[in-house]
């Protein structure tokens, strides 16, 4: 598990670190002080940031579409003060050293014999989509993903104005490194069609039971999940109840119910790795937050799983107070992050302070 993370360069933090993490972490802050940047950047950081990832952090954010060939993001974004040219820089740390990324802009030219195996291709594969070319645009830069050896060190070309130009599956875009489980669950995870591809990990595992069993938190009469083979891209999903009876459309239940499966399922896989969801509440009703604390946690310990999590709603830092009230030897395992980069540091709230926050109803988002 990571204690800190430590943050330079990276899109709005200058300068940032996060002490005293636990395994499960919320972060919280006012809208546009970097809280799904924190999640990036530790997904970045703990799966080696090979370029293939760091492109599916911008996807999320609408920055590129990897399903259109000439599509050209601009990446200076994901730098300080938006700038992309050579020396620029972001680092991300964690531990006092123990895992580092850096990734930089250099000048064509410092990248020796790399250069010689993307850019033909770059430039025949530019050719062949758009033959009308006489000439190409040659990269004037290189993005390189450093985790301090040679061997773990794969590059991205960039031209001048600071725009990739890149195949959907590029044999020069290799991924890098192999880390540690991660799963980025965002809205779109919620779809039926991605949730299938993880109910098939279930299946292979035989953890239907257990699947069912943690989601009769919002009902107890849940007896089955089904997940329909036939319902075409967009998936389908069947619940039945004890009782027999004909089983019905998740969405019957609510949104709610959804979501929760999703976020139970984004657990399958991730054994010994990490979990990142941003606004984790989502669909959910304030009534149930205790509940949905409560699994997160025992979830999280009895898998080794690090969470962090984004929100901006009190109920849901209310719902994690109340699961410490009545659950004290869970106190060591919480913390909530507080972002603010008027500070150099997050403020850090463990268990024992959440639980008091909340008694005397303190603000801390």
């Amino acid at each position: 598990m990571l204690e800190t993370l430590a943050i330079r360069g990276y899109r709005g933090f200058e300068s940032y670190r996060l002490a005293n993490l636990a395994r499960v972490n919320l972060v919280v802050g006012k809208n546009n002080c970097g809280k799904t940047s924190v999640l990036e950047a530790i997904e970045l950081l703990v799966t080696g940031a090979g370029p293939a990832v760091f492109l599916r952090s911008l996807e999320r954010r609408g920055e590129v579409d990897l399903r259109i060939r000439d599509w050209s993001p601009d990446v200076s974004h994901i730098f300080f003060g938006h700038k992309c040219s050579s020396g620029v820089s972001f680092l991300l740390s964690s531990d006092e050293g123990k895992h580092t990324l850096t990734v930089r802009v250099l000048a064509l030219e410092e990248v020796e014999e790399e250069a010689d195996i993307w850019d033909p291709r770059l430039k025949n594969w530019l050719q062949g989509r758009m033959p009308e070319w006489e000439e190409v645009d040659t990269p004037m830069f290189v993005m390189s993903f450093d985790r301090g050896s040679p061997e773990n060190r794969s590059v991205l070309p960039i031209m001048e104005d600071g725009s990739i130009m890149y195949e959907r599956h590029p044999r020069f875009m290799r991924d890098g490194f192999s880390g540690a489980p991660v799963h980025f669950l965002t809205l779109e995870s919620f779809d039926p069609a991605n949730m299938g591809k993880m109910w098939d990990t279930v299946l292979a595992e035989g953890s239907e039971s257990e699947i069912v069993r943690d989601m009769t938190l919002l009902n107890r009469d849940l007896d089955s999940i089904q997940f329909l083979t036939g319902a075409g891209h967009k998936g389908g999903i069947l619940v039945g109840l004890r009782g027999g009876g004909r089983r019905l459309p998740i969405g019957t239940y609510g949104d709610g119910m959804r979501r929760l499966l999703a976020l139970r399922l984004s657990f399958v896989g991730t054994a010994n790795g990490f979990l990142l969801v941003d606004e984790i509440d989502t669909g959910l009703h304030w009534t149930v937050m205790e509940e949905m604390w409560q699994f997160v946690v025992e979830l999280a310990r009895r898998l080794n799983v690090q969470v962090f999590a984004t929100t901006h709603s009190y109920d849901c830092i209310r719902g994690l107070g109340t699961l410490l009230q009545s659950r004290p030897d869970l106190t060591d395992q919480v913390s909530i992050q507080k972002v603010d980069t008027s500070l150099k540091q997050a403020v850090c709230l463990r268990g024992d302070q959440i639980r008091v926050a909340v008694e005397q109803d303190i603000e801390v988002r």
